[in-house]
């Protein structure tokens, strides 16, 4: 589930709300876009409940480490997936819990902010902590099975601080959102000395969205990771606080009849591979042990893979990037040229060169042989494009032209809360 989030307008300071992979912010008060860039991990607060009789300045505020995102493993002859969502105590405290629970889902968090006055936790334990629960989580998948594993990957994950408020009254801890004793506690300067007051830059930062090559409004949905100029066809992703250009293309619609299409964006990526033999697109069809015969086209194709640049539901993740990677010989060439119907990007190109393995070790036929070569095997892309290709809207179904592979339109929509 993801989180709700309350932020105030970087313009005119009124009060938004959107969701947690929300970047592209419109205020419904000034009118104004602008565009959350990447700044670290972003710190939220839980709303507290304290009693009137506590000021505000003796509040601290506990770090939790919070992941959410798509785990993906090879073990055995299997690939297996989870969805994770946990948070975890980020500092050494025994009086604490080491999780917060459902809280974060079931509450509207705010954005860390100069009027949360009080004193923050320094952060004792290391972010990469979080990452190593979510390890063992998918090792307990798998107790009974002791075959080996081969390769683990985390897809689409997002890392966050979360603050759980906290108030000291007549010597005990008190936990602010529920108002209940925690431990009995003394003041002293050991515990000011742990904590710190609120920083600058823990504050998001944000950038106007207008196109730097023609000085347009540039499109795109809340969610989005890619901004689309419908006045010089140019696309822009954010990169070290500044608008990137994009490679695109987008490959049109030869439906008529007026049927409804939408175009789903894909990161195709060109690859070298080391630690296998694998230079071509025929190579890839012999390693995996694909049921056609390879022909020479193939060996002259490049070693690409077309992996969904949208959230979606793991198995439908691995099942569009095996397929249209299987199948990208009927693909055509696309076009510089926007068109209405554009899906957002939700996945970044980082995000889908981890997945790689993965995708490999899905599309293999021959997973006895495959999977244990995942771990001398090293993807280095060499060229990165994201291609739009056209879905026909089919009753609740969505069936790309080409290749004919469908994806269900709800699924989309639930890809958009992973």
């Amino acid at each position: 589930m993801e989180l709700i989030i309350q932020q105030n307008c970087p313009s005119c300071g009124a009060a938004i709300e959107l969701h947690e992979a929300g970047r592209l912010l419109q205020c419904p008060f000034c009118g104004m876009r602008n565009y959350r860039i990447s700044h670290g991990l972003s710190r939220f607060v839980l709303p507290d409940k304290a009693p009137s009789h506590i000021p505000r300045e003796e509040i601290f505020y506990a770090p939790y480490l919070r992941f959410k995102g798509n785990v993906f493993y090879c073990k055995g002859r299997e690939v297996q997936h989870r969805v994770v969502d946990i948070t975890h105590l980020a500092m050494k405290a025994t009086a604490l819990p080491l999780s917060l629970g459902l809280r974060p889902q079931a509450m509207k968090v705010s954005s860390v902010s100069e009027a949360d006055a009080g004193s923050f936790f320094r952060q004792s334990v290391k972010v990469a902590s979080i990452f190593e629960q979510v390890a063992q989580l998918t090792a307990y998948d798998s107790e009974q099975n002791r075959a080996p594993f081969y390769h683990r990957a985390f897809i689409g994950e997002i890392i966050s601080y979360i603050y759980l408020p906290l108030y000291i009254h007549d010597h005990i801890l008190y936990d602010a959102v529920t108002n209940k004793g925690l431990a009995r506690i003394d003041l002293g300067r050991e515990l000011q000395e742990k904590s710190q007051r609120f920083q600058d830059q823990w504050l998001p930062k944000f950038i106007a969205t207008l196109c730097p090559t023609c000085g347009g409004a540039l499109d795109g949905e809340p969610e989005s990771m890619v901004l689309s100029c419908h006045n010089c066809n140019s696309s822009w992703e954010e990169a070290g606080g500044q608008l990137r250009s994009l490679s695109w293309q987008r490959v049109p619609s030869q439906q008529s009849g007026g049927k409804d299409t939408a175009y789903l964006p894909f990161w195709k990526i060109k690859v070298k591979v080391t630690g296998v033999a694998m230079e071509s697109f025929g190579d890839f069809l012999r390693l995996t042990n694909q049921p056609l015969v390879v022909r020479p086209e193939h060996d002259r194709m490049d070693l690409c893979f077309w992996v969904p640049a949208f959230k979606v539901r793991p198995q439908i993740f691995l099942n569009l990037a095996k397929n249209m990677t299987v199948t990208q010989k009927r693909l055509p060439v696309g076009e510089a040229t926007m068109s209405k119907g554009l899906s957002p990007v939700t996945l970044p190109r980082t995000e889908a060169v981890q997945a790689l393995k993965t995708i490999l070790a899905e599309a293999s036929l021959n997973k006895r042989d495959v999977l244990p070569l995942l771990p001398g095997i090293a993807f280095h892309p060499q060229e990165t494009d994201l291609v739009y290709l056209p879905f026909t809207i089919n009753g609740h179904d969505l069936v790309q032209e080409q290749t004919m592979l469908s994806v269900a339109g709800a699924v989309l929509r639930f890809g958009q809360s992973l």
